[in-house]
């Protein structure tokens, strides 16, 4: 198992290795922890856990790669293993997020507080590393604004129950009504099943209140339109069978949609050139809708 880590302050080498024999549940004696400049003969390249780390630039102050061999019995998840390190360094522990390198690193104090945090790395021959936004206050880090992540809920994971029972039913139709699908008909169909997931997505958060950040950007919310209206267009390259299961299934979304918004009477979704009212180009039914409360309201 390795771990990547970064941390706000820098711990003594002995003292990183007896939190790391804490965590890892191994003798100190299997702990090299060792400065990726420092001089490799004095390196113990047997032990159990190895620990490079190097000194940044920043507000933050200390790089590490940790790896656990496959001996090693206890091996806690990234989530585990931070937590646990800060609570024995003493300092708060950043750790990258699972399967997306754009979205914001997570975070967690010595306290237990965890949370999301943008880390900006410059282009210096040597880089610093600089936390410049956290989604809950970090003590340790005051200078730092706390504010929304909108890389955070663009990664989130949503149910869309409706666009799969779509997509089972494409994949269930009669091999005669299958053949109709040309290979420029499988992509359409693909691309739409796409759309209105997205589409169903933007449904689902509101019936789950945008849980779990409880936000939602605007700028999100339409683009989420704009797909919608992209559906038009694909609707109409979908062979007739597969045509008409997608409206049925569209029009179900679009019932959700209607049922968790109310009338935007001021067309704050629509109007996002901050042009007068009077003069916004008409645009389909769902621009004219909104949540209610607005979930990108401060």
């Amino acid at each position: 198992m390795t771990y990547n880590i970064f941390l706000v302050d820098s711990p003594d080498a002995n003292a990183m290795a007896q939190a790391l024999a804490a965590v890892l549940q191994v003798p100190v004696k299997e702990i090299d922890v060792a400065d990726v400049d420092g001089d490799p003969d004095e390196r113990h390249w047997e032990a159990l856990v190895s620990c490079e780390y190097s000194h940044v630039h920043g507000n933050l102050s200390y790089s590490a790669e940790i790896y656990a061999q496959d001996s090693v019995a206890h091996q806690p998840s990234e989530a585990q293993f931070s937590a646990a390190l800060a609570e024995r360094v003493g300092t708060p522990v950043l750790y990258p997020p699972t399967g997306n390198s754009e979205s914001a690193h997570w975070i967690v104090t010595p306290e237990g507080l965890t949370t999301r945090a943008r880390l900006d790395e410059s282009e210096d021959e040597e880089p610093s590393y600089t936390v410049t936004a956290v989604e809950a206050f970090v003590r340790q880090l005051p200078d730092v604004p706390v504010r929304h992540l909108p890389e955070v809920v663009r990664e989130q994971k949503v149910i869309t129950p409706l666009t799969d029972a779509f997509t089972e039913a494409v994949a269930s139709l009669p091999e005669t009504e299958r053949s109709e699908i040309s290979p420029d008909g499988t992509a359409a169909t693909r691309v739409a099943a796409s759309y209105l997931g997205a589409w169903e997505k933007l449904s689902r958060r509101a019936e789950n209140s945008w849980e779990p950040s409880g936000w939602f950007p605007l700028e999100f919310y339409r683009e989420t339109l704009g797909y919608r209206d992209d559906i038009e267009g694909y609707l109409r390259q979908l062979p007739g069978t597969v045509q008409a299961l997608y409206r049925d299934y569209l029009n179900k979304v679009d019932d959700l949609y209607r049922e968790l918004t109310v009338e935007d009477r001021d067309h704050v979704v629509a109007n996002d050139k901050g042009a007068p009212v009077t003069h916004l180009a008409q645009k389909p039914w769902w621009w004219y809708r909104r949540p209610e409360p607005m979930p990108w309201a401060e």
